[in-house]
């Protein structure tokens, strides 16, 4: 073999090392869905812009309006305060993880003097998959269901937000303006940032 061709071989080797070394082994679990990739928790002294991926003031704040209600589902009338939106389905984990802690802060929220009206809104595909969700979870809160797919894109985009990951917040303050839309769990730490959201 001559040295060009030795020198060839070596570096197809190489090259076949290196490729080798980068090459990932699966780790047996799927890939994260698009509801599991929930944003990391906001920290302890954050403001409420960095909370919300959309904030703004009643000046500039998008009127809120509810969308197409599947058959069956009735708008909640209009909130005298507060109102916060939490969408979610039966399907997504960091919804379901954070449901009891949201009912958890409503009751304490009330209790401090600031009344918010909490409504779960599902975009499950069927009346049926929430009422089996329900059965087996007796504490879950009740939930209106929006019409379908469709719906929930054109609502969003009437409110100036993406159609993305799941859950979504939006709260409303008293002159029903969207103040703030948070796409992604909340998690204990958060509260404080909630608190002062409710208090702008």
């Amino acid at each position: 073999m001559d040295r060009l061709s030795t020198l060839s071989l070596a570096t197809l080797s190489l090259a076949v090392a290196v490729i080798a070394c980068g090459k990932t082994e699966p780790s047996g679990e799927p890939p994260p869905s698009r509801t599991d990739g929930a944003k990391v928790a906001t920290a302890r002294g954050a403001s409420t812009e960095a909370f919300c991926d959309v904030h703004a003031s009643d000046a500039s704040g998008a009127p809120f309006h509810w969308p197409e209600l599947a058959a069956g589902s009735t708008a909640p009338a209009a909130a005298h305060g507060w109102r916060w939106v939490n969408v979610w389905a039966t399907w997504c984990k960091p919804c379901i993880a954070e449901m009891p802690r949201l009912a958890a802060w409503r009751d304490k929220l009330a209790r401090a003097g600031t009344p918010v009206e909490m409504t779960f809104l599902s975009i499950d595909d069927s009346d049926a998959e929430v009422a089996a969700y329900r059965r087996d979870h007796a504490d879950a809160p009740p939930s209106i269901r929006i019409a379908g797919n469709e719906q929930r894109t054109a609502w969003l985009r009437t409110l100036r937000l993406p159609d993305g990951a799941i859950p979504i917040h939006l709260f409303v303050s008293p002159a029903n303006r969207l103040r703030c839309a948070r796409a992604g769990e909340v998690r204990d730490q958060d509260r404080p940032v909630v608190e002062k959201l409710f208090a702008e």
